[in-house]
């Protein structure tokens, strides 16, 4: 049954990547998956081309407001990109392989390098609204691993090293691109939770003695780039830091979103002209 779902995955992946390839010549260097408020990007791809999910086969739909749901390939910063607009979440009823599936679809497409990019409540009092965050780990704190279940050795191997999930070149880099550029960044550990419920004060305080900055995504997606070999850099925008002393809105988390995002997509060309 385990191979089964193998075998089935793989089938489903061919016909997916043989959409994609038909109308997209070549292959792709480095995928970016873009959170909530943050898909402003795509619009500076050139000679882009764009695939609404729902016209790809196998593809998940996004239900989230603020992710556009398009899948644009072309060229930014001298680089072939596959763009995400858009992503999936375990709070949507998505499974381990409907979260997953976009990513081994990038992979497949040859790309190397992922840049992933979310919406994230602060947890360190220094931080503010509007900040950029460069992860430098995470901590999954989510009910579920997309790797569980049956292994593809052709992708990844079964118990998976996660010593550097995050490339620390990468990392470097984005400080030295942002210091040149002069475009504050700041560094620390996200921790993944469940949602769609924000977290009460009692657990802001909690994930507080961890982690940096709170999500509800990006954990998954990195456990599978990771699965299958990609190098991964990663970029969180703080879109609110309460403390648990005020109510916060999807509303509030996609505006606040929307207004690093300049600084954001500055910072991720600037930082593709230096890969």
């Amino acid at each position: 049954m385990l191979m089964e779902l193998v075998e089935q995955l793989r089938r489903n992946l061919k016909e997916t990547l043989r959409f994609i390839k038909e109308r997209v010549a070549g292959t792709v260097d480095i995928g970016i998956i873009l959170g909530s408020g943050l898909g402003g990007l795509v619009d500076e791809v050139e000679n882009a081309k764009s695939f609404a999910y729902d016209e790809l086969p196998h593809f998940p739909r996004p239900t989230t407001e603020g992710h556009f749901g398009n899948l644009v390939i072309g060229t930014l910063a001298g680089k072939r990109v596959a763009v995400m607009q858009g992503r999936f979440h375990y709070y949507e009823g998505y499974t381990s392989a409907g979260i997953s599936y976009p990513v081994r679809v990038l992979h497949g497409l040859g790309v190397k390098t992922m840049i992933v990019t979310c919406a994230a409540g602060g947890l360190n009092r220094d931080f503010s609204q509007g900040d950029i965050m460069a992860i430098r780990d995470h901590i999954n704190m989510m009910p579920a691993n997309p790797l569980v279940g049956a292994n593809d050795n052709e992708i990844g191997p079964r118990f998976l090293d996660m010593t550097e999930a995050y490339k620390s070149e990468y990392l470097t880099l984005a400080h030295r691109v942002s210091e040149a550029e002069g475009i504050p960044l700041k560094e620390g550990v996200y921790v993944g939770l469940l949602g769609p419920a924000y977290e009460t004060p009692a657990e802001i305080k909690y994930y507080s003695t961890m982690a940096d900055a709170v999500g509800m995504s990006t954990v998954p997606e990195v456990l599978i780039a990771r699965h299958a070999g990609l190098d991964v850099l990663g970029f969180a925008v703080i879109t609110n830091v309460s403390g648990g002393q005020h109510k916060v809105s999807h509303e509030e988390v996609i505006t606040a979103a929307q207004k690093s995002s300049e600084s954001l997509i500055r910072l991720i060309i600037k930082v593709l002209e230096k890969m």
